[in-house]
């Protein structure tokens, strides 16, 4: 099967591989279309060491499964694979496990292929009313929808996000479809404009008011080495900082504001599957406007180079 891949030679290239064999339990998907996401770029930076197949984002449909529970269904699946058997898991801190394989990311063949397996347990079905395009977009919104759930945000909270890239846009329209008030914060008027629909107020960078300040909670989905210090000069005293943005390169900055103003600084990665498609599902959220392009898989590396460009939201490959 066509494969994208990337190797410590910090080579990416369209590959054959081997068509995948599930273990005993484990499910074969056929790949109906796939996302490409920052994280697949910071990884062909060196991050994570990761070898193999790229790419966690997708929709499927169940070609084998043994115990016959999801074949011929529609499916997407999450990204986190634990061995549940460590101290972390015993905790029921699946995602930390200390053995973690991850999708795309470590120690597992992620989705830019033809063929993925997954333990049958990491796997939802998609309902009739999603699209492949909406489906795609479960893992990006499911990580937005835990933001909420795990910091406990509230709708007496102002939440100012920082980014107007794939992520920052996912993030907005997912907390105001919980009912949370958000404002987004860019550097790209036609990025920005795709919020439009959805009455959400957006501010350019340069244009910020300067009475916007002090805000009890900001999240930096920037995805750049300056954002947790623009988070830092936002977020009020006792305020959260939530850390969303994932790279390769080192960030240097002054942490001292962090105990002066006794600030929280919080990670923030993946999300429950359930509830996001439960959200796409129940709101008419525009997720079709953040599509950029779509190539076929052939042409894998053009999608790379495409999602790499300055004013690229997303992009899909159908294999």
């Amino acid at each position: 099967m066509q494969a994208i891949t990337y190797d410590d030679q910090e080579e990416l290239q369209l590959s054959i591989r081997e068509k995948p064999v599930p273990a005993q339990d484990e499910v074969l998907i056929k790949v109906r279309l796939a996302g490409i996401c920052n994280t697949d770029m910071e990884i062909t930076s060196g991050m994570l060491g990761f070898n193999g197949v790229l790419g966690h984002e997708f929709v499927g449909e169940v070609v084998q499964d043994n115990q016959d529970k999801f074949t011929g269904r529609r499916v997407v699946g999450e990204v986190n694979i634990p061995c549940y058997d460590c101290q972390r898991c015993k905790r029921r801190q699946f995602r930390h496990c200390a053995n973690i394989k991850a999708l795309g990311m470590r120690g597992k063949d992620g989705v830019l292929a033809e063929y993925v397996t997954l333990p049958r347990e990491n796997v939802f079905l998609v309902p009739n009313e999603i699209t492949d395009k909406e489906a795609v977009f479960v893992e990006p919104i499911a990580a937005a929808v835990e933001i909420a759930e795990q910091y406990h945000l509230k709708p007496s909270e102002k939440i100012a996000i920082l980014g107007d890239g794939k992520l920052g846009l996912i993030i907005a329209m997912t907390l105001q479809a919980l009912g949370l008030p958000v404002t987004v914060i860019g550097r790209h008027e036609n990025k920005l404009a795709k919020l439009s629909s959805l009455a959400i107020e957006t501010y350019l960078e340069k244009n910020i008011p300067a009475d916007f300040q002090d805000i009890p909670v900001v999240i930096d989905a920037t995805g750049s080495s300056s954002g947790l210090e623009s988070a830092l000069n936002l977020v009020r005293p006792e305020g959260k900082v939530i850390f969303k943005t994932t790279i390769a390169k080192e960030i240097n900055i002054n942490l001292a504001p962090l105990a002066i103003n006794e600030v929280q600084l919080l990670g923030s990665r993946c999300g429950p599957f359930a509830p996001a498609i439960k959200l796409i599902k129940e709101n008419n959220l525009p997720l079709g406007e953040l599509i950029t392009a779509q190539y076929p898989l052939k042409e894998g590396l053009k999608a790379f180079a495409k999602a790499r460009e300055k004013d690229t939201l997303k992009v899909l490959v159908k294999p």
